[in-house]
């Protein structure tokens, strides 16, 4: 009996074999570096650098009160700034790299009209525990966990509940009412609607078009993190509930593009009925944040923050602390964290009629 002879490989079937290797070898290569690239970007953030952005002393004549809870094992912490007479309780969720009294101009104002705010700061973000913010699809499950605490601990009593975030805050608030859809309105300042989209634009950033290549790799590393709350986008949590939306967004914002993976631009897929949209277009005050102070604040603002840049360029090393001090006891907080009064009674308009 004849042995059947072997079949070569063909050239083509050669060349097959290699792209096939090539791009496995491509895509485990992708998945490591978004891996380390992501570990990086999600460390802590710290800064010798002396912070132009509030201290909790800005909150100092309002009353407060500490308040933590637990999330999976960490103790997220941050205060409850009680309003007189309140008209509802507001928990508000700051963007990523930042913390809670970075936004203090804005919670204060809030409460001068009324409103009780809990401002908590996120997993590896200010007074809370951990070196690391996890991930873009933390921030729905930390501020779900926020809305059950202060259920639990009847903290709200008989108030309207209201959620209001920023950035990685604003996604967290909107994707959250997917777990918790009965909250009373949401507010949502800059928020991106999908973590992969953002995390795509982002290193579109410095890749350009090449890295449309890394979203499969970006996906898998998010899914790895997250599992089944992955892929929670802003869209589901808005169309699950009744509860009315502010959705708000700047024209030039440049971290979470307006046309782009802004939760705004999904809005021919919004079917919520109290869903309302606020759009800054004038330049100056249509970026990321730019919106949230008056003229005058932004242009003290500006004028303080060259001041620092040409320090620090005349500084490479860091800053000499008797300069930094001589520096911010020249500098004036309050001046340069005025919230725009327009737009705070934007919002608070928004709250007062439909609640």
């Amino acid at each position: 009996m004849k042995h059947a002879k072997k079949s070569k490989p063909t050239a083509r079937r050669i060349v097959a074999i290699v792209i096939v290797a090539l791009v496995i070898s491509f895509f485990v290569a992708s998945f490591a570096i978004d891996r380390h690239s992501l570990s990086q970007t999600y460390t802590r953030q710290t800064s010798e650098t002396p912070s132009l952005m509030p201290t909790e002393e800005f909150a100092s004549d309002y009353t407060s009160r500490p308040t933590e809870f637990q999330m999976d094992g960490a103790t997220l912490r941050g205060y409850i700034y009680q309003a007189d007479n309140p008209k509802g309780f507001i928990i508000f969720r700051h963007g990523i790299f930042s913390k809670r009294t970075d936004y203090l101009a804005l919670i204060c104002a809030m409460v001068d009209r009324g409103w009780t705010v809990f401002a908590y700061d996120a997993l590896g973000c200010g007074i809370s525990d951990g070196d690391n913010v996890k991930g873009m699809p933390q921030s729905a499950l930390d501020v779900a966990a926020a809305v059950n605490f202060v259920r639990e601990n009847k903290l709200a009593g008989d108030l309207p509940l209201v959620l209001w975030g920023h950035s990685w805050g604003g996604y967290g608030v909107a994707a959250a009412m997917d777990i918790v859809p009965d909250v009373d309105a949401c507010v949502t300042m800059s928020g991106f609607n999908s973590p992969v989209d953002v995390l795509l634009e982002s290193a579109m950033r410095t890749m350009g078009p090449a890295a449309r290549t890394q979203r499969a790799t970006l996906w898998l590393n998010n899914k790895l993190a997250f599992g089944a709350d992955a892929n929670r986008t802003a869209l589901d949590g808005i169309n699950k509930t009744v509860a009315p939306v502010l959705i708000i967004h700047g024209t030039n914002d440049t971290a979470v593009l307006y046309d782009g993976s802004a939760i705004i631009a999904q809005r021919n897929r919004i079917t919520n009925k109290g869903a309302q949209y606020l759009i800054f277009d004038e330049p100056g005050r249509n970026g990321h944040n730019t919106y949230f102070y008056s003229k005058e604040a932004t242009a003290y603002l500006n004028e303080k923050s060259a001041e620092l840049e040409e320090l620090q360029a005349q500084y490479p090393d860091g800053i000499p602390e008797e300069v930094a001090q001589e520096f911010m006891n020249n500098y004036d907080m309050a001046r340069a964290n005025e919230a725009d009064p327009d737009f705070i009674n934007a919002i608070e308009g928004f709250l007062t009629e439909n609640l």
